[in-house]
């Protein structure tokens, strides 16, 4: 599920989860648009997947070395902090052997690049990944714990416009993915030219020996909060609060009961399908709903500091 406007941009939170055919040319397709010549990033058949987030959808993508570079536009973002997200499978660094090594996502606007994603060979089977504010490889800030081939990792990465800091969150624990409560980043990095806009995300294939010889990447999500990056699998928790009942469901009256055995007051927060947050409240028994669209929702009840999640429809 893609969303976009008539100009090309696309709207947050954007969500890819690559449903497109296997082995075509991500460029051109769902916003994506190639800068640069050489080998295209191709569609891949099959998926990646980490343990609490949302279950994956579409195909994925492959690419490495050197090739096009696909951009996605996005409406420009001129304050606050944007966040993006995607799950990485790096699966061969053979001919990745230029010690700086470089960077394959990140953020921007033009030739103005944020929040960088970098990786650098560590092993000959073992590398290293790290964030970078902008693209002076002595800016990047590096994980001291090393990744291994074949290892899918779910990556989060920040860029705050006031603060002009970068941040990347490596593999965050399951616990807080779609949570209104933002965890420690693993590593954030400040050093480089100020970006005061950011309106688009990009994939890059810099040469043969700076990139990856091959990697995977999934599900690309692109979000002004950090729930709209991280949404929740359905079965996360689902037994965590004791005779949990949410109900009607589906709502037709727009008002959503929510019971437990414990009965005290409930931290109530419900997303889209796209991960966007569209409730936030707290309630004892009962959430006013009426002005959701019909659809279908998630929605994350915490009660005495434990956490569920419920599949809602609205009609």
């Amino acid at each position: 599920m893609v969303s976009g406007l008539s100009f090309g941009q696309s709207t947050l939170p954007f969500y890819d989860g690559f449903n497109y055919a296997n082995a075509s040319n991500l460029g051109g397709q769902g916003g994506w648009v190639n800068l640069n010549s050489g080998d295209e990033v191709v569609v891949a058949s099959g998926n990646l997947s980490y343990t609490g987030l949302a279950a994956s959808t579409g195909n994925s993508v492959t690419f490495g070395g050197a090739g096009t570079d696909p951009q996605l536009a996005i409406t420009p973002q001129t304050t606050g902090v944007i966040y993006a997200s995607y799950l990485l499978n790096v699966t061969d660094i053979s001919g990745l052997t230029f010690a700086n090594g470089s960077y394959h996502f990140g953020l921007g606007t033009g030739t103005s690049f944020a929040s960088t994603v970098w990786i650098k060979p560590a092993t000959a089977t073992e590398y290293s990944i790290g964030i970078n504010k902008r693209t002076t490889a002595a800016d990047a800030v590096f994980s001291t714990t090393n990744v291994a081939v074949n290892q899918t990792l779910f990556i989060v990465v920040a860029f705050d416009i006031a603060n002009q800091t970068s941040s990347m969150w490596i593999n965050p624990v399951a616990s807080t993915l779609g949570d209104t409560t933002i965890p420690t980043p693993s590593l954030t990095a400040s050093t480089g030219a100020n970006v005061t806009t950011i309106d688009k995300a990009f994939l890059r294939q810099g040469s043969a020996t700076d990139t990856p010889t091959s990697l995977i990447i999934d599900e690309i999500r692109v979000g002004t909060t950090w729930a709209s990056v991280t949404p929740v699998a359905l079965s996360v928790k689902d037994n965590a609060i004791a005779g949990l009942k949410v109900y009607p469901n589906p709502v037709t009256n727009g008002k959503l009961f929510i019971s437990t055995d414990a009965n005290t007051e409930k931290s109530v927060v419900i997303f889209d399908v796209l991960g966007k947050q569209v409730v936030n409240t707290t309630a004892t028994e009962s959430v006013n709903v009426s002005n959701l669209k019909g659809g279908v929702y998630i929605v994350k009840i915490t009660e005495e500091g434990k956490t569920a999640t419920r599949k809602l429809v609205i009609k």
